[in-house]
């Protein structure tokens, strides 16, 4: 769906599903009530086009730094990406795609600070070589 075209960073993390109430369960033992979700965003956000939390996938969760230990377990460590890094990925079909930054306090280095993030639309023109007649 996405040809990554350049990354500046080369670890990423596709094992786990967007932040939900149950994540912040079982991540964060002393958490207590309501928390912002990456799930909840996504939701809210993607409904209008069709799209219902259940349909949601397994997410590209992209500067975030996970592990997996010998014992099975998952280990989410401080991001390895420095100001300036980036990737830039080339959809390669018709997408929609949904973009949140995670409030899991152990995925941004509890640091809350924004990402930036530019999308840029390309359109295809394929020139036509050779001669043009005129009218």
């Amino acid at each position: 769906m996405f040809s990554i075209l350049e990354d500046r960073v080369g670890k990423h993390d596709f094992l786990l599903t967007p932040c939900s109430p149950e994540t912040f369960e079982i991540l964060y033992e002393d958490h207590e009530g309501y928390h912002p979700s990456c799930l909840e965003n996504l939701t809210k956000n993607l409904q209008r086009f069709g799209i219902l939390q259940d349909d949601i996938p397994t997410a590209f969760n992209v500067f975030m730094n996970v592990d997996v230990l010998p014992s099975g377990e998952l280990k989410i460590d401080l991001p390895l990406s420095k100001p300036g890094d980036f990737v830039d990925l080339r959809a390669e079909m018709d997408l929609t795609v949904g973009i949140t930054a995670c409030s899991a306090e152990k995925s941004n280095n509890h640091s809350f600070k924004p990402i930036d993030l530019e999308v840029y639309e390309y359109e295809r023109r394929i020139a036509s070589r050779g001669s043009s007649s005129r009218a």
